[in-house]
């Protein structure tokens, strides 16, 4: 598995981590490929992730990162591209990289939406 690859696993992971501690959600719950929103991301969550990130590998980060990057799978690679991120890869909050398993998404129930749609009442 070459370096790139790795680091964007454990970014991916430590991302499920804190996604799942921040909005109280099961981390088999969530999937790479889906936009952070889905999950419940707000603002302030999302600012305070970047934060967190910025913590950890002493770089400045761009606020709208999951803005401009909006799945865990788009973000996590964002970083390993641009960033060293060996910090995250081997910070010892963060797990040993695990297989990041790709989940297909649920339907969306009628009449039910999801995302910043659903939050102002609109299908």
């Amino acid at each position: 598995m070459n370096s790139s690859v790795s680091n964007q696993t454990a970014i991916a992971n430590w991302l499920i981590q804190q996604l799942s501690e921040k909005l109280s959600l099961d981390k088999s719950s969530i999937s790479v490929s889906e936009p952070l929103t889905r999950y419940g991301l707000d603002s302030i969550d999302a600012v305070t992730m970047v934060g967190d990130i910025e913590d950890i590998l002493d770089v400045e980060l761009p606020s709208t990162l999951f803005w401009d990057y909006p799945t865990i799978e788009k973000s996590s690679q964002f970083l390993a591209d641009n960033y060293d991120v060996s910090a995250i890869a081997f910070d010892s909050d963060a797990a040993t990289p695990e297989v990041v398993e790709e989940k297909v998404p649920e339907p969306v129930a009628a009449g039910k939406s999801k995302g910043w749609g659903g939050l102002f009442g609109r299908s």
